[in-house]
């Protein structure tokens, strides 16, 4: 019976990977037009000249405002429109959203690696290979660590260039703050010790899948 239970969880997990694999696309297309149909509210808002002052204007103008803001406030923004010569906030909002959509592949992709990790220790067992359950074991809790981790920091990117999920972002900024201390180097590195981070995280990320799920 307990062999049977193993084998048919496994089989549950893996249906379970299969339907996210096959849904991520719809998660991109969502996050595409979400954002398409801001910025297209707040321009269509403003071309009308329709009073901004009604709570359901208001609140249909305001995101899209948000992410223009978000924008205009970067470090690359005035570099950007001096050598584009036009005002680069609309670009640079459809650059961030790809660049969002890239790093939910990244996690969405890591995601599906852990709960495969997952399936493999319960297959394993049921086979009655202990050793190898126990090293797709130690895989799955260190990928589950960097996992959280980066799923962290997906929370501050969004809101460091969106303005969304202000309350998770401020938690989980709280939660990486520790690690972003040591990768602070100072001098050329001062400031990027956020993509550092995501670097270094993303490669034990690959070394984990590499060396344990192999």
């Amino acid at each position: 019976m307990g062999s049977s239970f193993l084998s048919s969880a496994a089989r549950f997990i893996e249906t379970i990977i299969g339907f996210i694999a096959s849904s991520v696309s719809y998660v991109y297309g969502a996050i595409i037009a979400a954002v398409i149909i801001l910025l297209l509210a707040r321009y269509l808002i403003d071309a009308l000249q329709i009073s901004p002052f009604g709570r359901v204007i208001y609140y249909l103008r305001r995101p899209g405002n948000e992410l223009l803001h978000n924008m205009r406030s970067s470090r690359f923004y005035v570099p950007l429109k001096r050598a584009l010569g036009f005002d680069p906030a609309v670009l640079m909002v459809l650059v961030a959203t790809a660049i969002v959509c890239y790093v939910v592949s990244e996690i969405i992709g890591y995601l599906i690696t852990l709960m495969g990790g997952l399936a493999g220790v319960l297959k394993t067992f049921d086979l009655g290979r202990t050793l190898t359950a126990g090293r797709y074991l130690i895989g799955v809790l260190l990928l589950g660590i960097v996992f959280y981790l980066l799923t962290l920091m997906l929370i501050v990117f969004v809101n460091w260039l969106f303005g969304l999920l202000r309350g998770l972002a401020n938690r989980a900024m709280h939660r990486i703050e520790p690690l972003l201390r040591i990768f602070e180097f100072g001098g050329a590195f001062a400031g990027w010790s956020f993509m550092i981070l995501y670097i270094a995280l993303t490669f034990a990320a690959r070394a984990i899948t590499v060396i344990f799920f192999s």
